[in-house]
């Protein structure tokens, strides 16, 4: 009786790699598991970099618009202002220092208390690369601003923001911000 090389090598560790090779092959679902994805793969990221339907397209103005109050807000050291723009379910704001983490009103308060007691004053220059993204009730803004604080030169400021539709209104539930450095690229430091 004559065993087949799966049978044969289950019996007989000494089988020669040539039966274990033929075994190996790809079964007929295997083979079909990789063509789908291969076509499914590509399907879906032309679905991820399609343009948005018509309601994030909508939801845009309004992201921006607040983004704009927020901005000036801020500036005018308008603290009642800015919470107006606050999620009241919950929000947090990470600051340019490791130690201004804000989940409370009181907090918030506290951040500008302080940023005005050392700068006295505060301004925006316009947004550069504004990148809104809006789906359903939840949309992104991320974005460069010039800043300058108590008169200084301005320094480029990116903020990274999360807003929440509610009632009709877009809140701010997530802010962050940093200053991003010029010249020190994995690209420019290599090329030093």
């Amino acid at each position: 009786m004559t065993r087949s090389p799966a049978i044969a090598r289950r019996h007989d560790p000494t089988m020669t790699d040539h039966a274990t090779r033929k075994e190996s092959a790809p079964m007929p679902s295997r083979r079909l598991a990789s063509i789908l994805a291969a076509a499914v793969v590509p399907v879906l990221a032309s679905c991820a970099s399609a343009r948005p339907h018509a309601d994030a397209e909508a939801g845009r103005p309004a992201v921006e618009g607040r983004v704009a109050e927020l901005l000036r807000r801020y500036a005018e050291d308008d603290a009642d202002g800015v919470l107006r723009l606050v999620d009241p379910a919950g929000f947090i704001a990470y600051g340019s220092d490791l130690s201004e983490v804000v989940r409370t009103p009181a907090e918030l308060r506290r951040l500008m208390a302080d940023d005005f007691a050392l700068w006295r004053s505060a301004t925006f220059g316009a947004v550069r690369d504004l990148d809104v993204r809006v789906d359903g009730a939840l949309a992104t803004a991320y974005f460069h601003v010039p800043f300058s604080a108590g008169g200084r030169p301005p320094v480029v400021v990116r903020f990274s923001t999360t807003w929440r539709k509610s009632e009709g209104r877009w809140l701010l539930t997530q802010i962050a911000n940093t200053v991003p450095t010029v010249g020190s690229s994995a690209r420019e430091l290599i090329g030093r």
